[in-house]
């Protein structure tokens, strides 16, 4: 007995090391060229206003900023109907918000919308070619997805985490670009894994390990990352993006 325990022992260890903490990068994903993009404590390089509409680019409202005549539309509008979200406790999260722009917080190392109005919360670089790997936690009833490409508005390639939706864009797919050829279900109040990949006009998603689409379309070359609170409960940690170099 003494020698299996020990192999069992060595081997959760050997595991725990392969994934590391939340929130950090291991060594062979720096080796490897991965970034984080979410630090576990601040809403560093994030936003929740909405994007503007005239150009697209990092830079682009600074260089020939928009008028005031003409506001950008909203993303999003009140929490779907049961959502109940939990009120926003923290400083950051219960500051103002520009116009369709909505409420996110930090807490204990994990991303998640408050209060009302649904909305996105955005990257504030654009990224082309990649692969974005992120954990989620969300009800069974949830609406949701994650962005990527997304140039402005409610534009860009969402990748669905939502079971029931009308069109039949369910969860693993890519709302008006590929739908699942099966259902596949992330499951509920616990943690779930999506890595994404989109290297010129292919795109591939997989669900916990599972491929659930691979499909070719390039109506979207670059644009930013975005996650989508529609319903809560949603959460997410572990925001990591490799750049694809050619």
């Amino acid at each position: 007995m003494k020698p299996y325990l020990s192999s069992v022992g060595l081997t959760l260890m050997m595991t725990a090391g392969l994934f590391g903490a939340d929130n950090v990068l291991t060594p062979q994903e720096k080796a490897a060229g991965w970034i984080l993009l979410f630090d576990g404590k601040t809403l560093n390089g994030w936003d929740s206003a909405v994007p503007w509409t005239g150009g697209q680019g990092p830079g682009a409202p600074g260089a020939g900023a928009p008028k005031q005549a003409k506001a950008a539309p909203r993303t999003g509008g009140s929490p779907a109907q049961g959502s109940n979200p939990r009120p926003c406790s923290t400083e950051t999260a219960t500051a103002a918000v520009p116009p369709g722009g909505s409420h996110w917080e930090v807490k204990d190392g994990v991303l998640s919308p408050c209060g009302p109005v649904s909305g996105y919360l955005t990257s504030k670089q654009d990224y082309k070619d990649l692969v974005l790997t992120v954990d989620f936690k969300t009800g069974e009833d949830t609406n949701s997805g994650v962005f990527i490409r997304s140039p402005a508005g409610k534009l860009g390639y969402e990748v669905q985490i939502w079971k029931d939706q009308p069109a039949g864009y369910n969860t693993g797919s890519i709302v008006g670009a590929g739908k699942t050829d099966k259902e596949y279900k992330f499951i509920a109040d616990q943690w779930n894994h999506y890595e994404i990949t989109a290297d010129g006009d292919r795109l591939v998603v997989v669900l916990n390990g599972t491929k659930t689409l691979d499909i070719h379309d390039s109506s979207f070359s670059d644009g930013r990352i975005r996650f989508q609170y529609q319903k809560y409960p949603i959460e997410f940690k572990n925001v990591k993006m490799r750049e694809i170099k050619h």
